[in-house]
């Protein structure tokens, strides 16, 4: 266990000293809501158990993070309450499930959100019930039935009954007030408070003893296409959820990703040559994968920036940056390079270096150590124009002129200008300004410094 880092997110399901005696080393939370996943995703947990969650009052936790987690190579297992109902919708995706609660959603013996839901106290109280979730009545009615304490007509009468209301309003004397006449509503009620097995804390003991026998895994990372909002033929890869729930974290507390993006809106001005050359690296990467010229499979694991060994785990914490993040982000800079070398290698190199006179002037404007990242020379002009060519995008933007050469340093470099003017949305694609600042920063680890990025 001592290897293994392990979050829990638990509420009413069980209390948390119970829970300590079965899982001691763990970290535990409050029931998770919207945004509590990534809130943790850098805080280099191995697994994390979803049991309890919130959603009457807040946004309930989504399955977007869940999966985010997963591709960040955390072991998630869900259980009892929104644990179970979770694992059960995302059981495809590698999201673990235990317990009778989460068969029975897996099943389809329920479906219902409201067969986990109770009306509980706060953490200060220890989440004491206040209803009976309508599981644990279900679960404590097969077992009267077995008994022969009722009788199956009778248990599907109190069910009907508990259905009617409200999760708010299930109390055992509101269910049964309504059956008086059809069966001894005392003498079940006095066996149920004295037999009445709790289903949802045996479930969530039974995810905590399961996580005993968690093993660390090796680190990996998948696809990411969960998070892919499509504008027209476009790309938003950052969602609103994550930039305000994700944080850069040090000594002092923790900072939203959405708080720093704010704080670079009034940047925008200062990376001119940074925000161009990456523009032109978000357009050539998304028309190179349109056009289906992904690079060879041993040309993916050329070494990149972007490497989790150099991006190491206090890095991450401190700025923000995610595992998913750096995936991404390699692939898109291995894409991108061999798209260039594709290109330019056919290049008249006279073009290349004229191009490069062309922008160097702004770029020398800048410090340059954005560069580190991002390029902004001939290369990668060059490359937006060819592949602006294949895609049949450049005569809708440009007016031929008959002294210009179809491939002249001058019609290239007012395509450029074209793109610039309305970035790469003009072709559908969306790009923050603000936001490549925020992912500049997390790269240099250079969060706090205001102003221009400097050595």
């Amino acid at each position: 266990m001592s290897e293994t880092r392990i979050a829990v997110f638990l509420g009413p399901s069980c209390p948390e000293a119970e829970a300590r005696q079965h899982l001691p080393h763990a970290t535990y939370f409050a029931p998770a809501a919207r945004g509590s996943v990534y809130t943790i995703i850098n805080d280099g947990y191995d697994a994390i158990i979803l049991i309890d969650g919130l959603f009457y009052a807040s946004l309930a936790v989504w399955h977007k993070e869940i999966m985010f987690a997963l591709s960040s190579g955390i072991a998630v297992i869900g259980a009892s309450s929104m644990g179970a109902l979770r694992a059960a919708e995302l059981q495809g995706t590698g999201m673990a499930g235990v317990g009778t609660i989460f068969e029975w959603y897996r099943d389809g013996v329920i479906d219902g959100d409201d067969e986990v839901a109770l009306l509980h106290e706060g953490r200060d109280e220890n989440y004491t019930a206040l209803t009976i979730p309508l599981v644990n009545l279900r679960w404590q009615l097969r077992e009267a039935v077995e008994r022969t304490v009722i009788t199956r007509g009778q248990e599907a009468q109190i069910i009907a009954s508990a259905k009617r209301l409200c999760f708010t309003d299930r109390s055992l004397s509101r269910i049964l007030e309504s059956l008086q006449d059809e069966l001894d509503v005392a003498g079940l009620t006095a066996w149920l408070e004295r037999s009445g097995e709790d289903l949802k804390k045996s479930d969530a003991i039974a995810a905590l003893t399961y996580a005993r026998d968690l093993q660390p895994g090796p680190a990996r990372t998948v696809g990411v296409e969960f998070e892919l909002m499509h504008i027209n033929v476009g790309i938003e890869y950052f969602s609103t959820e994550r930039m305000t729930s994700i944080q850069a974290k040090s000594a002092a507390g923790g900072t939203s990703l959405a708080t720093l993006r704010q704080h670079a809106e009034a940047e925008a001005s200062q990376f001119g040559g940074y925000l161009k050359a990456r523009a032109y690296e978000r357009l050539i990467v998304g028309w190179g994968r349109e056009l289906r010229l992904e690079p060879a499979g041993d040309d993916a694991g050329e070494a990149t920036g972007w490497s989790a060994d150099a991006i190491n785990a206090e890095h991450r914490r401190a700025t923000g940056l995610t595992l998913v993040d750096i995936a991404r982000e390699h692939r898109d800079a291995v894409l991108c390079r061999s798209l260039k070398e594709q290109f330019c290698r056919a290049a008249d190199y006279r073009h290349l270096a004229k191009l490069d006179r062309a922008v160097h002037p702004e770029a020398a404007r800048e410090t340059l150590d954005w560069c580190r990242l991002a390029v902004l020379d001939g290369r990668l002009i060059y490359t937006l124009w060819a592949l602006g060519k294949q895609k049949g995008v450049v005569p809708g933007l440009l007016a031929s002129r008959a002294e210009e050469a179809p491939d002249s340093v001058e019609r290239i470099m007012r395509f450029a200008a074209a793109v610039d003017r309305t970035g790469p949305s003009v072709f559908g694609y969306a790009f923050d300004p603000a936001r490549e600042i925020v992912v500049l920063r997390q790269y240099l680890h250079r969060l706090e410094t205001p102003g221009r990025i400097c050595a």
